[in-house]
């Protein structure tokens, strides 16, 4: 019997994926760790070694909207692996490029990984395609806590390599696990046939990119849904240790926080999955239920943003119960999310579906900590800054109703 045939065959890729999936955004806060080291080795200001990972970000929505154009031209296999050499050769490289004193490199090597990002919406769409529809958002939630994780991943292989080995140390970890995982991924991912096969269609059908799919308002209620999830993911991970320093709390306190909401992250992922899968098995009218889980997220996110302001000169409890109200919001909503494109997209237009709500919802990446933090937080508007995820979150609430009455009913 073919692999693809085996029961477990789609959480064998869920499995695969989750496991990629720590050590890719796993670079990002490695090299965070070590900007100080990187700056005086090139002997540059630190905001020039910033400004290579703002490069990043950029091509990382660039990326994910080339998504389907890749996947159209390589097909799945190619596209993800070509994501992956993307992801994990810079972390060769980039020590080589300090050694140099190259920025040109430097700065390829980070916008290099940004394009990984192309590879994302194919990991998404293939679990859709192959999981059982009663469980595609416990599978993609799974996957996208991960990334959560991987957060903490690379942080914690830093601080442990560094002192013992050397910044160079931590990309080479890093690297060599990306390419060791890049080995399962690529070796068990299939595509899956939209027909039955047979000698017209045993080929993969892949659709005809972003043409049908942008005359579609299906299309941008799910981008405005998942507005919000970027926005305030963003806006806290970068902005909230600031924010915090600024109003008095100490480096311990200010990293006790970041950690609990690293932690609330990939529980409210993969929690949310599951009740959106329980709810929506109990229901003909499955993208309704999953929309209004979703909606929900966004009421707490809303919420915590509007009292943040208020509640964290209060307190350090204050504080940390409202910031992690927000992210336990936005979390929530992106666990329900994933499982929404291949119910509203004919399987066809599931690569394009999902790859262009990816790029146009992650927009705010590099935008985002930039208005929270810089045009409006280092200009003492934090209240103002906070009040943006309550802005945001109310958008992707709307949205995420809106979506409800796209439902069908469904045997």
């Amino acid at each position: 019997m073919k692999l693809t045939q085996q029961k477990f065959y789609p959480w064998l890729l869920v499995v695969c994926y989750s496991l990629l999936g720590i050590f890719c955004p796993a670079a990002v806060t490695q090299f965070s760790m070590v900007v100080g080291e990187l700056a005086e080795a090139l002997k540059v200001e630190t905001q020039t070694v910033l400004l290579a990972d703002t490069c990043r970000a950029v091509c990382l929505v660039i990326a994910m909207f080339l998504s389907s154009w890749a996947y159209l031209r390589l097909g799945l296999r190619g596209t993800i692996g070509l994501g992956l050499l993307f992801q994990a050769l810079p972390q060769f490289l980039i020590p080589l490029a300090v050694d140099l004193g190259s920025l040109p490199v430097f700065f390829a090597c980070k916008a290099a990984q940004g394009l990984n990002a192309m590879a994302f919406p194919l990991y998404i769409s293939t679990i859709t395609m192959w999981i059982d529809r009663r469980y595609a958002a416990l599978s993609t939630a799974i996957f996208n806590g991960s990334f959560a994780a991987g957060s903490g991943v690379g942080a914690w292989v830093a601080g442990l390599l560094v002192p013992a080995l050397g910044w160079r140390a931590s990309f080479y970890a890093i690297g060599v696990m990306v390419a060791v995982l890049a080995v399962p991924v690529l070796l068990f991912t299939r595509d899956k046939p939209v027909a039955p096969a047979s000698e017209e269609t045993a080929t993969p059908k892949r659709g005809g990119g972003y043409g049908s799919i942008l005359r579609q308002p299906v299309t941008w209620l799910l981008v405005l849904a998942l507005l919000a999830n970027t926005w305030v993911t963003q806006a806290i991970t970068v902005d909230m240790s600031v924010y915090a320093s600024g109003i008095g709390y100490s480096y311990g306190e200010t990293g006790s926080l970041m950690l609990v909401i690293s932690v609330i992250t990939v529980v409210s992922s993969i929690l949310a999955g599951g009740v959106s899968d329980f709810l929506a098995d109990r229901t003909v009218r499955k993208v309704r239920s999953r929309s209004l889980v979703m909606g929900a997220g966004y009421v707490l996110s809303a919420a915590g943003a509007a009292l943040l302001p208020f509640a964290a000169p209060a307190g350090y409890l204050p504080l940390a119960l409202s910031s992690c109200a927000m992210m336990f919001g936005a979390s929530w909503a992106a666990g329900v999310f994933w499982a929404l494109p291949s119910q509203l997209y004919r399987p066809e237009d599931n690569v394009a579906g999902t790859a262009f709500c990816s790029g146009a919802s992650n927009i705010p990446n590099p935008i985002a900590p930039m208005v929270v933090g810089v045009l409006l937080g280092t200009q003492g508007h934090w209240t103002a800054a906070w009040m943006t995820c309550a802005a945001a979150s109310a958008i992707s609430l709307l949205a995420s109703v809106l979506l409800s009455g796209k439902g069908r009913e469904e045997g």
